[in-house]
């Protein structure tokens, strides 16, 4: 499972390190992708395949969303190697997607990690924080 909070600057050549947690094993490689929110999802290549698996057997009942689906989340989708110092590179158009510059923020999220930058990771926190306290409350956690 794929939890925790960490801060990590990009470099200029667009490389984020990637927190040793979330690499361990195999997880060497990952497919990055377009996001909810302005964030990426990065998914350990063993999970996008999961995830593919989901995608073909999702129940459309239009062609048309399908199609439109499939082409937003795969276009934006690109396969990265951890280098020796677990760095990725993430590629200008995600970057750009995601208003990533400097300052970021890496989650873990369950099966994915997300990549925030650090201001639009502070103001979804701070907005969705009564939503938080409400679900926590009914799980009395």
């Amino acid at each position: 499972m794929l939890i925790g909070l960490y801060e990590y600057s990009i470099d200029l050549k667009g490389r984020l390190f990637i927190p040793a947690k979330f690499r361990e094993g195999k997880n060497k490689t990952f497919i990055v992708t377009i996001g909810l929110d302005k964030c990426l999802y990065v998914y350990p290549f063993e999970k996008w395949y999961k995830l593919e698996e989901r995608l073909e057997n999702l129940p459309f009942k239009d062609k048309t969303e399908e199609r439109a689906f499939k082409r937003i989340l795969l276009s934006g989708a690109t396969e990265v190697k951890a280098d020796f110092q677990g760095r990725i590179l993430l590629p200008n158009n995600l970057r750009q997607y995601a208003i990533l510059k400097n300052n970021v923020v890496i989650i873990g999220v369950s099966n994915r990690i997300e990549i925030w930058s650090k201001d639009l990771w502070d103001k979804y926190n701070k907005s969705t924080k009564p939503l938080f306290t409400k679900h926590a409350s009914s799980l009395e956690i």
